[in-house]
Order: structure tokens, then C-alpha cells, then sequence
């Protein structure tokens, strides 16, 4: 029936023990007089939610939130310890590098392999085995053992596999992430094809980005509770208020622990704090475009502080350096002992991602440091709304497109 769900779960819970002290032997086992020390982790608790016919389904959340074990609940891989999943129609699932593959058998052997797993003939798979091959572009390796075979290989023919032996429900668990970028172009356009002939598919990836491009609804899994489920637009927003606070709590601690750490440098210079401040006060988290003054509050047990020179360095999360500025002090100068220096920055040209802070205090004749906080002082940027750009800045332009039989563009 077309208004019965594809998937639908009630209650569902998962428990897995985490053991302290495993008995290895029987010996051990009868020696202690006790199976093993463990812990009950309830991996998921009383998830209930409903997947529509031919729609593309979302689940977000962070490591260890629960779902690859939902996904393994609907695969039935694992059997839940409370409640229940229902599925509706031929189910496979890509959860994992080497999942339902035989090690010692042929890449060929695999497909057929798979294709009884899925209750399919001999024949039904024979009739798709030169499209998986084709699609897969493993035609020299098909014949040899998937043991050998590397990580993105496995992906190729699992997703291959997958994709033509025609399921009405398919379940992706971010196999596709480790596969090359073509492959993963030939894949979404897949994905798609699948969507427009009314298949169901179910997508677990930490790349919001993806969900929101492919995904019509999504889910919000927390600590193995549902947090959130509806729209995908609607679930990734609040996912992502309650992630950017969590950081920004983190990034507080750091910061806090590194001035604890590190009160103060050569000589007793040292600085007290950094502050961020955009256009609506002091934060962490800032648009591309928004000015921005960086407030670095630095003490010393002088009365001045003579030709001394200030540096800022800001680096993305991977450790290139993005941009670096020094202060131009005049010979003899002297600034106050304790003070703040700021550095303005019209508007904050950087684009969306976390960035770090690196702040210097040197002696501007010797160059020799008083105090190196390198990447001390992290902070997010944002991108505008609707403004398709990607890459670390924003360069000035300005796009000219052609007219209309010598009307202007506007």
C-alpha cells in the first residue's frame, strides 16, 4: 500500500556491555567465580520514528550517538533489546567496508553472494552482473579475492552491488566518504535516479552539506535519544545551534586552561586574555563580511615596555596559515606596561570554517620572543546566507554577464 511506511520503528533500544575485566579462559571464569566486570551502555533508547515511501531520509548526530547501530537495528544485523523495526520491501544496506562480503571469495563470486543474501535467483543476478561490473570499473579485479582488494575498491563494488540488484529500501552508512571524488559524483547521480523512480533511501553522513542536498527529512540522534525529526532544513539548524554552543563552551575551557597553564612569558610579559569582538559584542563565532577587532589585553611586571612588537597570526583548522600582521613599533617607543593593543579588521573576509589565533609578543630590535600562544585562540566564521562560495577568503569581484540583445543585466 502506498501509504504504509517503508520503515517504521517503536520503542526501539539497544543495550551493549562494556566490560572492565574479561575472563579470557574458562579457567579465569571459574577461578573468579565471576563472568567479567561490565557495564550496561544503552546505545539507543526509545526511538520511535516513520520513513515515507520513496523518500530520502537524513540521520545526523555526533560520534557515538547512535546511528550506525539504528541503521544495523533496520538492517537486521542487530536485534533490538526493546521495541521493534518494520520494513516494507528489499532492503540493502552499505554499513561497512567488507559487510556482507565473503573474504576469500572472487569479486564475482561476492555479487552472487549478495544477490541470494537479497532473496534474488541466479538468474535475476546474471541479468545485472555486466552493469555492477561496468559501474564499479573493477573488470580487471573481478575475478581476484576481495581480500585484496583496497578500501575505495570495496566501496565501488558494495555500492555497485547495492544500486542494481534493485532494492526498494537502501541504507548507506558513510560507505561513500572513502571513495574518489568521481566516484562519489557517479554515486550521488545514482542516488538520484533511485529518487526519481521512487525508491527509499536512508543516509547517514557527518557531511550536513550532503543531507541537505539530497535528504527531504532528517533525524536527530543525541546520546541514543531522538532528538529531532522533520524537515531537513528544520533538523540540521537546531543540530547545529546546539553543536556551535557546545564549541563554544569548549572553546572557553581551552582557552581558560591555557591561561592557567601559561600566566606569563620571558620577563614576566605575558597576555591576560583575547577578546573577539564583531558586530553585535564579544563571541566566538562571527559572518563572513562582519568587522571584527581582536583585543589582546597583555600584562608585564614593568612600568613600560620599550620596542616591543606585536604579532597575530590566523590559521585554519588544519594548520595553514590563512593570514599573519605585525605591529610597526618606532624605535624608543614605549607603551604602557599593562594594556590592551587592537587590531581592526574592516570586515572579516575569511570563509566558513573554525580558524585559530596565534598572538606574539616580541622584542621588535632583537626580534626575540617574550611570550608564543600559537593557535591559542580559536573562533568560528559562518557563511552568509545564500552566498554560494567555498575556499578559505573572499577575493573582491564583481560578475559581468552578457545582455539580451543590448539590454543590461541587472
Amino acid at each position: 500500500m502506498q501509504g504504509t511506511p517503508a520503515v517504521r520503528v517503536e520503542n526501539l533500544s539497544k543495550r551493549f556491555r562494556l566490560y572492565r575485566q574479561r575472563n579470557n579462559t574458562l579457567k579465569e571464569t571459574v577461578l573468579s567465580g565471576r563472568r567479567g566486570r561490565y557495564e550496561e551502555f544503552w546505545a539507543l533508547s526509545d526511538v520511535s520514528l516513520e520513513i515515507e515511501r520513496g523518500t530520502t531520509f537524513g540521520i545526523i548526530g555526533e560520534n557515538g550517538s547512535g546511528k550506525s547501530t539504528l541503521l544495523k537495528c533496520m538492517a537486521r544485523i542487530l536485534k533490538p533489546d526493546r521495541g521493534w523495526v518494520e520494513t516494507d520491501g528489499r532492503l540493502a544496506a552499505l554499513l561497512e567496508l567488507g559487510a556482507g562480503f565473503h573474504p576469500e571469495y572472487t569479486g564475482r563470486e561476492n555479487i552472487f553472494l549478495n544477490g541470494a543474501l537479497l532473496g534474488l535467483s541466479r538468474k535475476q543476478v546474471e541479468a545485472v552482473l555486466d552493469p555492477i561490473v561496468e559501474f564499479s570499473e573493477l573488470s580487471r579485479f573481478i575475478d581476484n579475492p576481495v581480500k585484496t582488494y583496497s578500501s575505495g575498491m570495496y566501496a565501488r563494488l558494495g555500492f555497485s552491488i547495492a544500486v542494481h540488484l534493485d532494492p526498494e529500501i537502501l541504507i548507506v552508512d558513510e560507505i561513500l566518504a572513502v571513495g574518489d571524488e568521481n566516484f562519489q559524483r557517479r554515486c550521488y547521480q545514482r542516488i538520484e535516479e533511485m529518487k526519481a523512480a521512487g525508491k527509499t533511501l536512508i543516509m547517514v553522513s557527518h557531511a550536513l552539506g550532503t543531507i541537505r542536498d539530497h535528504c527531504r527529512d532528517c533525524a536527530w540522534l543525541d546520546q541514543g535519544k531522538l532528538r529531532a525529526v522533520g524537515p531537513v532544513t528544520d533538523v540540521v539548524n537546531q543540530y547545529l545551534s546546539e553543536v556551535r554552543a557546545r564549541e563554544a563552551a569548549t572553546m572557553e575551557q581551552s582557552v581558560a586552561e591555557l591561561h592557567r597553564q601559561v600566566p606569563s612569558g620571558r620577563e614576566g610579559v605575558g597576555i591576560s586574555k583575547v577578546l573577539f569582538v564583531g558586530p553585535y559584542g564579544p563571541g566566538r563565532e562571527f559572518t563572513t563580511g562582519d568587522p571584527l577587532a581582536v583585543h589582546v589585553h597583555y600584562h608585564s611586571p614593568r612600568n613600560g615596555l620599550r620596542d616591543v612588537r606585536f604579532e597575530l597570526g590566523f590559521v585554519r583548522e588544519d594548520g595553514v596559515l590563512v593570514f599573519s600582521t605585525a605591529s610597526e613599533v618606532g624605535t624608543g617607543q614605549t607603551l604602557p606596561g599593562t594594556g590592551i593593543v587592537t587590531l581592526r579588521l574592516p570586515a572579516l573576509e575569511l570563509l566558513s570554517g573554525l580558524y585559530r589565533l596565534s598572538v606574539t609578543i616580541e622584542d621588535g630590535e632583537s626580534r626575540e620572543p617574550y611570550t608564543v600562544l600559537a593557535n591559542a585562540f580559536p573562533f568560528r566564521v559562518s557563511p552568509e546566507d545564500g552566498v554560494p562560495e567555498r575556499g578559505v577568503s573572499r577575493l573582491e569581484h564583481v560578475w559581468e554577464l552578457p545582455s539580451l540583445a543590448g539590454a543590461p543585466v541587472k
